[in-house]
């Protein structure tokens, strides 16, 4: 199953037009059902950050980039192997069940 929605243009199809304006409206979702069994949600898309917050968050994600790399990697690899042997161990896990 792919976890990116396909878009679908829903401009003629009134039944739909309507229960994604009442979803838009009330901010809240809305189950669709078919014999008693939901087969999908229609959910509010949040699309108020505008285009300066966009932009903002856009350049903070790109300076992020290569931060890495102005570490020396032995310590990095020293730090990471520390906490690594300071953590609980994960108790193993049953495949025979």
């Amino acid at each position: 199953m792919s976890t990116t929605p396909t878009p679908i243009d829903i401009s003629t199809m009134p039944d739909l037009v309507r229960l994604t304006k009442e979803v838009e409206a009330t901010q809240t979702p809305l189950e669709l059902k078919r014999e008693n069994k939901i087969v999908a949600v229609l959910t509010p898309v949040e699309d108020n950050q505008s285009d300066q917050t966009k932009q903002k968050a856009i350049e903070e994600t790109l300076a992020l980039a290569g931060a890495w790399g102005e570490r020396d990697w032995d310590e990095v690899e020293q730090e990471l192997d520390r906490i690594r042997h300071e953590s609980t161990p994960t108790p193993p896990i049953d495949l025979d069940v």
